[in-house]
């Protein structure tokens, strides 16, 4: 099987190629944003055009890819920002009004969601992935829609309450960047953001502190 380039590179930072095939890309790149803004990039999602832009590569007089350039837009949520509203079944609004004097809010201290048997069966973390699965082009935007709850419970004061779902509609800032990766005998990979945000150059040294398990990138010290 031919390997992309990117995974020669990736093998020059840290002497083995990732699996599957192609994955060395994103890999870099979320050890790049931890090791700069220590903001979490998944590697184990699908990288494509539509959210990392155009690449390009160079070679050498060899046919060797000497660095690869990349225009990439991160996404980021502005969930301070956001408004969101719990939709509850008609139950659970007659019991609220008898137990609860005030409106219920999703905030971060209401993180999970359960059966009726009060096992977990959801939490936050799925709305995130909602909003990123939303985040296509280079413009801001803002996510909207609602997350299907139907059928699980709130807990609230130590109380069950029926919940259909939770309407959101969260702004999500698109920050533009180059990144370039390469190797001319010290291999390294530079990150600018058009904002100014991002402009720095992490050194081999640094990326060989990156470790890549379950999708997400731990920096040794």
């Amino acid at each position: 099987m031919t390997r992309p380039p990117i995974d020669d590179l990736f093998f020059e930072f840290y002497g083995y190629y990732p699996a599957p095939p192609g994955q060395g890309f994103g890999m870099l790149v979320s050890a790049a944003f931890k090791l700069l803004a220590g903001q979490e990039v998944p590697f184990d999602k699908t990288w494509d055009d539509r959210k990392t832009g155009q690449t390009a590569t160079e070679a050498d007089e060899k046919g060797g890819i000497t660095r690869i350039n990349l225009k990439m837009v991160m996404h980021v949520a502005e969930y301070e920002q956001g408004d969101f509203s719990l939709l509850f079944t008609d139950e659970a609004v007659d019991k609220l009004a008898q137990r609860e004097p005030g409106d219920v809010t999703l905030t971060s201290e209401i993180q999970t969601f359960y059966d009726a048997s009060g096992n977990i069966t959801a939490t936050l973390d799925t709305l995130g992935d909602l909003v990123s699965a939303a985040a296509i082009g280079d413009d801001d935007f803002t996510a909207s829609g609602t997350w299907d709850l139907a059928g699980q419970y709130l807990k609230y004061n130590g109380q069950l309450y029926g919940v259909l779902g939770v309407e959101y509609n969260v702004p999500v800032r698109a920050v533009k960047y180059r990144i370039v990766i390469e190797s001319d005998g010290m291999a390294k990979l530079f990150v600018t953001s058009a904002s100014g945000e991002m402009d720095k150059l992490i050194k081999e040294v640094d990326l060989r502190r990156a470790a890549f398990k379950d999708g997400k990138v731990g920096i040794a010290v």
